[in-house]
């Protein structure tokens, strides 16, 4: 029997492992000293933060080097607004896939540094009110602008076998075609429109269990927020369009939170470098220390990657 959306989410409540703790803090930027150091930056030096998101690697640039012009780009245009209030830098809505086009009006032809954390921020967890996270009940939208497939198409109208392949391909989901059988069934008494409507399907497939160190409802929205987004094909596009436009000797830093953003990030450098345009700055990625998993339990699947173009 479906739990009621009241019962889902006191059991969310009080059961939380420390992954949902840690998204009712202030957002944190992982690994912020270690990719600032990364970029090798100097005053008077450009930076592109491709992923503005709560604006912390940003101001942490401007702390250590206020001369720096930096140009942050968010597809999120609620970041972009709070980051023009929060700081005096560069900022454009956008994602970081069309990073020429911005540069380029702009009038700027190379640029010192990038960095891209591909992770969502908190601010965007807690106050988009776009279904990003299965501890609100909250219409099911996942799209970081206001364009594209809102989940809830996806749920509603895609094929068993499409979804399953959604929930695999981009989520690693042990139970994909399970779930898929299960949202298909669902949408038949009723179609999806919250985010609890969509955990309360999961957990008839996968159950929750105190030990649990994620919530089964997590690979099921990992999976969806990408496909939405269509967050894997931005990153292969923004990856070669990045390193276009960045100038010899400028490093490009990269911080990704799961396998598949990882393994694409591990191949387009090692091409780099196999081509000899760049060489390595990390041998294996950099990850946080015991010290801030502890004090920021989101970042503990956090890889640092950074290249240097010759």
């Amino acid at each position: 029997m479906l739990l009621a959306g009241r019962h889902i989410e006191k059991d969310l409540n009080q059961n939380m492992p420390d992954f949902a703790k840690a998204m009712s803090d202030k957002h944190k930027p992982v690994l912020l000293h270690k990719s600032i150091e990364a970029l090798n930056l100097q005053n008077e030096k450009t930076f592109l933060d491709g992923t503005l998101g709560s604006g912390g690697h940003s101001e942490a640039v401007l702390q250590h080097f206020p001369q720096v012009r930096i140009v942050g780009l968010d597809q999120d245009s609620q970041a972009v607004e709070r980051i023009k209030k929060k700081l005096k830098i560069e900022t454009v809505v956008g994602n970081f896939r069309n990073l020429d086009q911005v540069l380029s009006k702009k009038n700027i032809v190379k640029v010192d540094a990038i960095l891209f954390d591909l992770g969502i921020s908190t601010d965007q967890l807690e106050q988009s009110g776009r279904g990003f996270t299965f501890l609100k009940d909250e219409p099911l939208d996942m799209r970081m602008s206001d364009a594209g497939v809102r989940a809830t198409e996806i749920l509603n109208s895609w094929d068993e076998h499409a979804i399953g392949l959604v929930l695999y391909g981009f989520g690693e989901e042990k139970f994909s075609k399970q779930i898929a059988k299960a949202i298909v069934e669902k949408r038949k008494i009723k179609p999806f429109q919250t985010t609890f409507d969509l955990v309360e399907t999961v957990l008839t497939v996968k159950k929750r269990y105190r030990k649990d160190k994620i919530h089964p409802a997590t690979k099921t929205f990992q999976a969806l927020r990408i496909a939405v987004n269509e967050e894997l094909t931005s990153l292969e596009i923004g990856l070669e369009k990045g390193f276009q436009i960045l100038g010899p000797n400028g490093r490009f830093a990269v911080i990704s939170f799961h396998s598949l953003e990882d393994r694409i990030v591990k191949n387009f450098f090692r091409t780099k470098i196999k081509q000899k345009l760049a060489k390595q700055i990390t041998k294996k990625p950099i990850i946080p220390n015991i010290e801030e998993i502890k004090d920021n339990p989101r970042s503990r699947s956090a890889k640092l990657r950074v290249i240097e173009k010759i």
